[in-house]
């Protein structure tokens, strides 16, 4: 009997990882933009222990930006066409995605099967997503309404955070088990940004959609 429940139980712990808003400052409701210009998150304060060899974090921490980075090109070409900003790059007409790490925890693999808090992954990221080229980046700051960037008129600014919770030890396409978490916690990350700026991602507004 109790093998019945095996499959079912660790679904369901697999399940548990996952990525959601802690805080919003802004929320402008704009939607469509032209294009996606992402440039890599700003890690240089962040508090960053993955897992592996203690010598290996400075390199880690380094790729992380260029790492998540990928992941929100990948998520956000869902809404318009995307691009990662190179260093030497600006962006042009439509939204500039960036932010900075605050959290980017590993946890500990062996310890993750463990019900609690105990070996838990944990991911803090704050956004900001202004429009460039546009009407209210061209104006004056004084003469603009709401929050300004220095690229542009703030849309959208939050932090989302989370982290693999009680994944199991096999884990699923969106948790860890006793893999790596940080890879995990970066796609769930990015994919929450894309559905915070997206409306009625999932379709639940279309009659025929299999969501319903």
């Amino acid at each position: 009997m109790k093998t019945r429940f095996l499959a079912p139980i660790a679904l369901l712990l697999a399940s548990c990882a996952g990525v959601h808003v802690k805080e919003t400052t802004v929320a402008s409701g704009a939607t469509h933009p032209r294009a996606i210009y992402i440039r890599p998150f700003d890690i240089s304060e962040a508090v960053y222990g993955p897992h592996g060899d203690d010598g290996d974090h400075p390199l880690r921490k380094s790729l992380a930006p260029a790492e998540f980075a990928e992941d929100l090109k990948e998520e956000l070409g869902k809404i318009a066409p995307a691009m990662v900003l190179r260093p030497n790059e600006a962006p042009r007409k439509g939204w500039l995605v960036e932010g900075q790490f605050d959290k980017v925890w590993a946890g500990h693999p062996a310890e993750r099967v463990l019900p609690g808090p105990v070996g838990q992954s944990k991911i803090v990221i704050h956004v900001r997503i202004s429009e460039v080229g546009g009407r209210a980046a061209a104006v004056d700051e004084k003469e603009v309404s709401g929050a300004l960037g220095k690229h542009g008129h703030v849309l959208y600014e939050f932090t989302v955070e989370g982290g693999s919770n009680w994944t199991g030890p096999n884990g699923g396409v969106n948790a860890p088990g006793l893999g790596d978490s940080i890879p995990f916690d970066f796609r769930n990350a990015a994919e929450k940004i894309m559905l915070e700026v997206s409306p009625d991602p999932y379709g639940y507004g279309v009659r025929s959609s299999s969501a319903q």
